[in-house]
């Protein structure tokens, strides 16, 4: 059995680490939680290997270059403009996205340039009405009720916090600063510090930087970004490769007996 974890999720019990023979950690931070999890407490009485992988996502511009292929009107990817920025957030139904604190932050500086929120959790959407019904329009925002920048070729923002840090530095993005990891009352497994308090002020603080830099320092942060993802990739690619190969030489009957 193998297991590939968000070590964030609530879901996951000493049961689940118990039962396999692999973990995957898809990220350095959870590598060293998984280990150490696995060094205490007579918790690896399966005598269960884990392996770092790096972590990879699928690239959209990939599939909106074959969507425009049928559809070129819908789908053409517009040029990028690192003189007049716009901003996309999306955290689907995760509460644990700060999605309410970045609403908080545009809706109290109606100068900042247009953002795009996709989102489909109930408090970010009373937050975003909450603010309609106390008078603040929040032109520059639209809202959609309903690991992909960075291969997209954008400038991303992110928390200074494991993992995000991991994957965003300041040459290859924009880090927003002095966050607080969040208390989760041992609802995980693997530890506290999974989850981190972000408070408007700092996304604020943090885009103020980022409209403080030249177009061709946002386009340099971008492209270091997006190179460091086709690392990433690169490295997913060769270790799950060497799994596989590790894989077939202890289940091929026979083999390590011979070998």
């Amino acid at each position: 059995l193998i297991l590939m974890p968000n070590v964030e999720m609530y879901d996951l019990k000493a049961s689940h680490y118990h039962r396999v023979d692999y973990v995957l950690a898809k990220t350095k931070d959870a590598y060293q939680r998984i280990t150490q999890w696995y060094d205490r407490d007579d918790n690896n009485r399966r005598n269960t290997s884990v392996y770092y992988t790096s972590h990879t996502t699928s690239d959209p511009t990939v599939l909106a270059k074959e969507a425009a292929k049928v559809d070129p009107f819908t789908y053409s990817a517009a040029p990028r403009n690192w003189e007049n920025l716009t901003f996309f957030h999306a955290n689907g139904h995760s509460t644990l996205k700060n999605t309410i604190e970045l609403l908080d932050c545009w809706s109290s500086r109606p100068d900042f340039p247009p953002i795009s929120i996709y989102s489909s959790d109930a408090g970010s959407n009373d937050t975003y009405w909450r603010h309609l019904r106390d008078g603040r329009p929040m032109l520059n925002v639209q809202y959609h009720s309903g690991v992909f920048a960075r291969a997209a070729g954008a400038l991303v923002l992110t928390t200074d916090g494991a993992p995000m840090n991991e994957f965003i530095d300041e040459a290859s993005g924009v880090l927003i600063t002095g966050v607080g990891a969040r208390w989760n009352w041992d609802k995980t497994i693997m530890g506290s510090g999974t989850e981190f308090n972000v408070e408007h002020e700092l996304i604020c603080d943090t885009v103020d930087r980022v409209l403080a830099l030249t177009p061709a320092e946002r386009s340099t942060r971008a492209a270091n970004g997006q190179t460091r993802y086709h690392e990433q990739q690169a490295y997913f690619k060769a270790a799950m490769a060497k799994f596989r190969r590790l894989l077939r030489r202890e289940l091929t009957p026979g083999r390590n007996a011979t070998a």
